[in-house]
């Protein structure tokens, strides 16, 4: 009678915890959903657009220019005949994986740790700015996120001892977070030193054969960097011009960090708060057995795959040139706030979990609130409209930098034309019609008053306008009409 009571018991509170899985998951995804097209189309996000709306052999030429791989673009290529390239069309794809994003995590806490770990960090996941905002925009970064954390479900699940369909799968997903984002190859790089030494460990043991779990585990990874190798040839050219000609990141000092986690997690306290209590997850505990030795191991793994991508970027940043910024670590974040899960679940299990919420809740309301309410992207909407409303059919259009052409192509489309420079000489004064508009993006004051400079005398300024946009710029609009000989 007792055991059936506990039966009744568990079965019951199985249900309140899929109820509760159920409501995280709606909120999750309504605070991803709602409101999609309220901020415009930023330069990145155009840049995808316009990667992705040509033919195939078109997408892969114009992403191999790049520097990331072409699953998002992909994604785009696909879903854009079937439902429209839309601000709201071509962030849903991002929107979706956000949300799918939560559930895996769910599934990967409660594979690894408990279903009550599993549940913690969803709810943190679901309610965080910095994976919200990333899951409104159209780019590969929630795409990534949810990669990552598939290939990790599917590593664990051959760990565990599965034949077949997980080492597949976790081969495919592997594959999959690779072509996602080039930040994927250091979470790799972390989890490979890993299985390296565990399968060092095996051919000692002499139990090394595909019927051992860490070589079945080695030979999925194994796999989906094999299925790499195509992009990684070009992906390596194109490092080589960074590491020679720069990027746009600013080198990662004391200042630089602390924005950086701000940005991630809504401020510097929780960051470390998270990051310190996800550490306690690596304290051995005494209990030993076959099912802790597979969730030691699982640990070390999801350790591994979030610690690499911050001490290889940071590595190489002040080694060699700038690429360490927050978005690129989007993947490793749903995992660090499994760990911190975890080690509030572990070490406190009835106060723990209640206490890592609610100082989340705490310090995220300010943030999300401005997340989901006033942050913003440059304005290229606005900017266009203004253009579009004001200008008449004879005006010719100049954009400086040109480099932003794709942010303002997607918003003229065949209702303007439009001429990019790349540098201020590059405006010519002959032939120019009695009224011509000049858009500043990303320039500086310098640029802005050059290319004013070569201006026509006789063209005088009788138009301004201005919206947000970064550089000393921002997204400034000015009309030219030539005056009158008489």
């Amino acid at each position: 009678m007792k055991s059936e009571i506990n039966g009744q018991s568990g079965r019951e509170h199985f249900g309140l915890q899929k109820l509760a899985l159920a409501g995280i998951i709606a909120v999750g995804a309504a605070l991803r959903l709602w409101d999609l097209d309220r901020t415009s189309f930023w330069y990145d996000e155009a840049v995808s657009w316009s990667q992705s709306k040509g033919s195939l052999a078109e997408l892969i030429a114009l992403v191999a220019a790049d520097n990331y791989p072409p699953l998002h673009n992909l994604l785009l290529w696909l879903t854009m005949p079937i439902i429209g390239d839309s601000e709201t069309a071509l962030r849903l794809p991002s929107a979706i994986a956000g949300i799918l994003s939560i559930w895996l995590v769910y599934e990967l806490g409660r594979l690894v740790f408990t279903r009550n770990t599993g549940l913690l960090a969803a709810a943190i996941l679901a309610i965080s700015p910095f994976h919200i905002w990333y899951s409104t925009e159209a780019r590969m970064y929630a795409l990534f996120a949810m990669a990552g954390l598939a290939f990790l479900i599917a590593l664990v699940r051959t760990l565990e001892g599965d034949r077949l369909r997980w080492p597949i799968l976790a081969a495919v997903f592997g594959a999959l977070f690779l072509y996602s984002h080039i930040y994927a190859a250091f979470s790799m790089a972390g989890i490979g030193v890993l299985l390296l030494l565990w399968q060092v460990r095996s051919v000692r043991a002499q139990s090394f054969g595909y019927q051992d779990a860490n070589t079945r585990t080695f030979a999925s990874f194994c796999t989906s960097c094999l299925l790499f190798l195509p992009w990684l040839a070009v992906l390596a050219v194109r490092a080589k011009d960074v590491v020679n000609n720069g990027f746009w990141i600013a080198y990662p000092d004391g200042p630089f960090l602390k924005t950086m986690m701000r940005d991630m997690a809504g401020s510097e306290t929780l960051f470390l708060a998270l990051a310190a209590t996800a550490l306690l997850v690596l304290i051995p505990t005494r209990k030993q057995s076959a099912k802790t030795d597979v969730d030691h191991r699982a640990a070390a793994l999801l350790a591994a795959f979030t610690i690499a991508p911050f001490i290889i970027a940071y590595g190489l940043s002040i080694t060699l040139r700038p690429i360490l910024f927050d978005r690129y670590l989007i993947a490793a974040w749903p995992v660090l706030i499994l760990l911190a899960s975890a080690g509030a679940c572990r070490f406190l299990p009835r106060l723990g979990p209640v206490a890592l919420l609610t100082a989340v809740v705490l310090l995220t309301v300010h943030p999300l609130r401005f997340t989901l309410l006033q942050k913003i992207r440059p304005e290229w909407r606005e900017i266009s409209s203004i253009y579009l409303t004001e200008r008449k059919n004879t005006d010719a259009l100049y954009l400086f930098n040109g480099f932003s052409a794709p942010a303002l192509d997607y918003y003229l489309r065949s209702q303007a034309a439009f001429q990019p420079l790349a540098n201020p000489e590059d405006l010519s004064a002959n032939s120019l019609p009695p009224a011509v508009w000049l858009l500043f993006a990303h320039a500086s004051r310098s640029e802005m008053s050059e290319l004013q400079e070569r201006m026509p005398s006789q063209f005088k300024e009788t138009g301004s306008w201005r919206s947000f946009g970064w550089g000393e710029s921002g997204l400034t609009l000015l009309r030219f009409e030539a005056e009158s000989g008489d």
